[in-house]
């Protein structure tokens, strides 16, 4: 037959976990917001590289377009000295200068468009970015909105619990073995104590003796030869 002590270390157990996972909770809001934050920082500084690349893009497409026109203007004056040219060796160089310089403008012309294909890439990509930040701005809204919707009433069942644990952790005798309850509660939390089930500690699977089964049965603070967790033993009369 379980004793009521028995069921009282029970009792003191469930309250340590439930505070244990309020205290999480609690604390894990922070945590969430500061994540969500990190993601947006990090989405709204991949848009600032994006810009860049756009900045640096459009220059050399500017650049690349004075270029062509300097390169224009010199077949043009080429142009007008293969209209002056006053012999056919002279027309024939000029001839081959101004094919030269159409080849390269040509190729400069492909490389613009090239670049333009890059830019109009580019702004689409930024785009993409920029309603990625606007989302990631969202949730973390949603997520700030929803840890600090759920504070008021985490406090207040920490408050309450610690209230509970306070007077159900009377069953805890005095002196030494109280002593050792909150020195393994403040290292271990809620994993200070262990159910034994079917004779074995649930925590450690480490098998509990004749004597400690008598000595659990007749309320004695009794800890896990292996684990050193307070063990309590719950049967069903």
């Amino acid at each position: 037959m379980t004793t009521s002590t028995s069921h009282e270390y029970h009792h003191l157990h469930g309250l340590l976990q439930q505070l244990d996972d309020a205290e999480q909770t609690l604390a894990h809001g922070p945590g969430r917001i500061a994540v969500a934050e990190k993601k947006v920082a990090a989405a709204e500084q991949s848009c600032m590289d994006q810009k860049e690349q756009i900045q640096l893009l459009k220059k050399t497409v500017d650049q690349n377009s004075l270029n062509l026109k300097s390169r224009e203007a010199e077949v043009s004056k080429l142009t007008l000295r293969l209209n002056e040219a006053s012999s056919n060796k002279e027309y024939d160089i000029i001839q081959a200068q101004m094919a030269s310089a159409k080849s390269a403008d040509e190729e400069l012309e492909d490389q613009i468009l090239s670049l333009l294909s890059q830019v109009d890439e580019a702004d689409e990509e930024l785009k993409r970015r920029t309603n990625e930040v606007s989302e990631l701005k969202q949730k973390m809204a949603d997520i700030a909105t929803r840890v600090r919707s759920i504070e008021p009433g985490l406090k207040s069942e920490i408050e309450r619990l610690t209230t509970e644990i306070a007077e159900a952790d009377a069953v805890i005798p005095t002196g030494e073995s109280r002593t050792t309850y909150q020195r393994l509660r403040a290292a271990m939390g809620p994993a200070a104590m262990a159910l034994v089930e079917g004779g074995f500690c649930t925590a450690c699977n480490t098998g509990a003796t004749s004597q400690d089964l008598v000595r659990m049965n007749m309320s004695e603070f009794l800890l896990c030869r292996a684990c050193g967790r307070i063990l309590y033993l719950v049967r069903e009369e």
